[in-house]
């Protein structure tokens, strides 16, 4: 028990050493008087109008999940989800747990009905359908960043003062962060309560494998028959997507970011991917020292503005999931009753 405490506050301390060495480099040599003016001056109003589109895409967001577990024959309920889904966005942004959101998302969710794999297994398709779309939707919107642009860009990067010579300026961070996350897997083989663990799922895999594949292949089997249910889905998560991204332009509008709306929807969806790197608290650091890079090589704006706009995204993100905390203080994340399942997998 001793050495399973000490390997998780291990885990815990990389963490939390690498968002404070990305956060040193996202704010190295910033006058923070300056970042403070700039982030002190944006009006509340937009910064609110910028949180409302955040609550928004995120009500969308479940709307998608929620239409997955119908697939599947699974109702919930919507509100329900709504507070499974603020659970899940509290640990994913606010807490250094190793357990992400999204497993403590797929946890609850199967106390809430009796098909457990499959509601389980509808969290990890709701992922992967969030992050085919942000991929979709940065390669789609670079494609119509304005020809010039990219040249610029190009010439820029060439000229050794891009991103690509920051990432070889920080290189060693890169090395330290890797190492980081080798050793925390290290960490778990090495340790004997975490070889138990493995050596008990893989004899629960064992025990009950066949079964449990059986029913997972019939799930998967359902979502591929329901490819409307999935490209419903794919627009929804353009829908949640690009809202968020709406509201992050009206903060850059307000303190003075000159770059082109198209941009937002490039660096933005790249920041979330670099986010889900299991190797910082929330991607803190990462996600900021990334959006200040880029939007500085396209923007003739200063390290202050980009900063400040990097900032608000994470602002928001820590306010929106505030309602998680309440959800997990009074327990609505857990069922009062069984819900209802369909009979029928819905169009």
């Amino acid at each position: 028990m001793a050495k399973a405490k000490k390997s998780k506050y291990i885990s815990y301390l990389l963490r939390f050493a690498v968002a404070a060495a990305a956060l040193y480099l996202a704010f190295r040599g910033e006058d923070l008087g300056a970042v403070a003016k700039v982030l002190l001056g944006l009006n509340l109003w937009v910064f609110a109008a910028a949180m409302g589109t955040y609550i928004i895409g995120q009500l969308i967001f479940v709307a998608r999940w929620y239409m997955l577990l119908r697939v599947q024959s699974i109702d919930i309920g919507y509100w329900p989800a709504v507070r499974l889904h603020f659970l899940g966005l509290f640990y994913n942004n606010c807490l250094p747990g190793s357990v992400g959101g999204d497993l403590l998302r797929a946890w609850y969710v199967t106390k809430h009905t009796e098909k457990k794999l499959e509601a389980a297994l509808s969290v990890f398709v709701d992922r992967a359908v969030g992050l085919t779309g942000i991929a979709v939707m940065a390669f789609f919107c670079y494609w119509f960043v304005p020809a010039q642009g990219r040249v610029e860009q190009s010439e820029t990067r060439l000229s050794g003062g891009g991103f690509s010579h920051r990432l070889i300026e920080y290189r060693w961070i890169v090395i330290a962060a890797a190492a980081a996350l080798v050793i925390a897997m290290a960490a778990l083989i090495l340790n004997q309560k975490g070889r138990m663990l493995l050596l008990k799922v893989f004899r629960l895999i064992c025990e009950h494998g066949a079964a449990m594949l059986h029913k997972a292949y019939i799930a998967i089997r359902i979502y591929y028959g329901k490819k409307l249910a999935l490209f419903w889905a794919l627009l929804l998560t353009f829908a949640c997507q690009g809202i968020c991204i709406v509201g992050m332009w009206l903060i850059g509008r307000e303190i003075g970011v000159t770059a082109h709306a198209r941009y937002y929807f490039i660096f933005f969806p790249i920041s979330w991917l670099l986010g889900t790197l299991p190797i910082s608290v929330g991607g803190a650091g990462i996600m900021e020292l990334w959006l200040k890079e880029a939007f500085m090589q396209v923007s003739a704006i200063s390290s202050n503005q980009a900063i400040v706009l990097a900032f608000c995204q994470r602002l928001i993100w820590l306010f929106g999931s505030l309602p998680g905390v309440v959800i997990h203080l009074i327990g609505a994340h857990l069922p009062k009753e069984f819900s209802i399942d369909y009979t029928e997998p819905v169009n």
